[in-house]
């Protein structure tokens, strides 16, 4: 990433981790690391214990190895580094329980406020609960490994440091992947057919938390550049977030699933449509997951709502760009059952075809937006097809049609009207709440 930046990696990786230590580059990067402020009056947190001698710049060990780091011993190093502003003092602290129990409850309570602020999404009130007591049942072992929480931790920081407004954004992305992750697991055995058990959602825990380790390891270099470059980089790091998953020899197939979710973002998408492994399916749950949060969290464009990501997630597995039974329990577990019946109705038509495959929704744009079904075959042999109605001409392609002239398929244009009035009720909701948000939008 060299020619991207002038920063160095080591100065944005802010510390280094070792087999048996942590190297921090000065006390300045360490009190960002752990949040201390000496300013305000609080206990030094315990546990951070020297694994090396600490010297001052003529050599003077002013710590010795094993030293335990306490208020008075930073104050002081403060005061020495504010006296001698041209020293800095490079810090190794030994891992252990307790420094890696300190970074693990920072890292629990994002999770909590991240639950915290999904309660008052409508969204989220019927699942929200049960999110809660799953992931307090999981979280210690999704967050068991220290070595891994060294390297999120790691990354929190990164993205703290490089933030202009000081919110780890991509941090807290990796966690809202993990909650998304979440809804469909919950869901994915009626809409999937696959059964997740216990060890599989922990995997699947991990692969949120790390899919993207990578890009934010080197976000300093980039991530003032212009938000296409920084989106672009964002990307092709991504790629690599395997290796660091080999590094702390994670499960095999949580190392394989990444490797699928970089290849579908350089534009591999067969990788989510191959085998039934395990792979395979913790790739579909990470990428359908990692692209809602993508679309509501607005991290490279304007946000969305929920609704609206859902139903471009649709979208998205008509084009066999997502596989649509993950979408399918995404949409389940935020009780959105208006867009889940229309995409499964307009998925039983298109299957009703009596020449069972040139049934066309037009125009397919989105949720409710099909008027009337086309014929893609012109089959003017079929009983259903309208030879004396107005045909559609398309200038360009649309709905999976090339420019032409189509006639309508009577019997689903039919079933589709049959189907909207069936759900008036879900219709008129409908626009009603994208009135409110226009409205917002305007205000």
């Amino acid at each position: 990433m060299s020619e991207i930046g002038n920063n160095t990696a080591q100065s944005w990786q802010l510390f280094i981790i070792n087999p048996g230590t942590l190297s921090i580059e000065n006390i300045p990067s360490f009190l960002k690391i752990i949040q201390f402020d000496p300013s305000k009056n609080r206990k030094f947190p315990p546990g951070f214990v020297l694994g090396e001698d600490l010297s001052n710049n003529t050599g003077g060990v002013l710590y010795p190895k094993d030293t335990e780091l306490d208020t008075a011993r930073v104050e002081r190093l403060v005061k020495l580094e504010e006296t001698n502003p041209d020293y800095k003092f490079k810090l190794s602290v030994k891992k252990s329980k307790k420094v890696a129990d300190f970074f693990r409850e920072m890292i629990k309570r994002d999770f909590t406020k991240a639950l915290e602020s999904k309660k008052n999404k409508q969204e989220f009130r019927k699942s929200i609960g049960r999110l809660e007591k799953t992931i307090g049942m999981y979280i210690d072992d999704i967050l068991k490994d220290d070595e891994l929480i060294y390297l999120l931790y790691r990354a929190r920081s990164i993205d703290v440091l490089s933030s202009k407004t000081g919110i780890p954004r991509y941090f807290n992305h990796q966690i809202n992947v993990a909650i998304f992750a979440l809804e469909i697991l919950q869901n994915s055995l009626l809409n999937t057919g696959i059964r997740f058990d216990k060890g599989d959602l922990i995997n699947i825990g991990i692969l949120c938390l790390i899919h993207d380790i990578s890009s934010i390891e080197n976000l300093g270099h980039y991530v003032d550049l212009p938000i296409e470059k920084v989106k672009e980089y964002y990307f092709q790091e991504l790629q690599q977030s395997f290796i660091t998953a080999k590094m702390i020899n994670l499960e095999m197939d949580v190392i394989d699933s990444l490797k699928r979710f970089g290849n579908y973002h350089q534009g591999q998408k067969e990788v989510l449509f191959e085998d039934d492994g395990k792979a395979v399916s913790y790739a579909n749950v990470l990428v359908t997951a990692d692209f809602m949060d993508l679309k509501v969290s607005g991290l490279f464009e304007d946000p969305i709502p929920i609704r609206t990501a859902t139903d471009q997630l649709y979208q998205m597995s008509n084009n066999k760009e997502l596989k649509r039974g993950f979408v399918d329990a995404l949409a389940k577990g935020l009780k959105l059952n208006e867009l889940f019946d229309f995409y499964r109705e307009i998925e039983r038509l298109n299957k009703s075809c009596l020449l069972k495959k040139f049934a066309r929704p037009y125009p397919m744009l989105g949720f409710k937006s099909p008027v009337l079904y086309l014929c893609s075959g012109k089959r003017v042999d079929c009983k259903e097809y309208a030879k004396d109605s107005k045909a559609v001409n398309l200038i360009k392609a649309n709905s999976g049609l090339e420019p032409g002239t189509y006639g309508r398929c009577k019997m689903l244009s039919r079933e589709l009207v049959k189907f909207y009035e069936s759900h008036y009720s879900d219709i008129k909701e409908n626009v009603m709440m994208r009135a409110e948000e226009n409205k917002k939008n305007k205000d």
